[in-house]
């Protein structure tokens, strides 16, 4: 099921990821540039949090599209851990550091 949020900057909606209801995964694709470097983080909107959440998640995966890196952590770690905060033109969102998760593969 595609998630989709309305972006401010672009004015219209986007996709935020795609969530696996049978498998509870929450699938984000990013690219490197779009990394809160301060934090060494990727952010998930609040209210896409919210909705898997409701919807019983059990795990997030983030893969990096233009390295391949794949990343994942159990959705209440990242409930625990991150921060919530408003960067720039952004929406409220979740941000917590790569350092959290555990990375899966690297393209070869």
């Amino acid at each position: 099921m595609l998630m989709k949020v309305y972006n401010k900057f672009l004015q219209r909606e986007v996709v935020a990821g795609d969530y696996n209801s049978s498998e509870k995964v929450f699938y984000k694709e990013v690219f490197t540039r779009s990394k809160l470097l301060v934090l060494n983080a990727y952010g998930i909107e609040k209210c896409v949090v919210e909705k898997l959440k409701e919807r019983g998640c059990k795990l997030i995966r983030i893969e990096e599209v233009d390295t391949g890196n794949i990343f994942e952590i159990d959705f209440d770690k990242f409930i625990e851990k991150a921060i919530l905060r408003t960067f720039g033109n952004s929406t409220e969102q979740y941000y917590l550091p790569l350092k959290y998760f555990t990375k899966v593969e690297k393209a070869s």
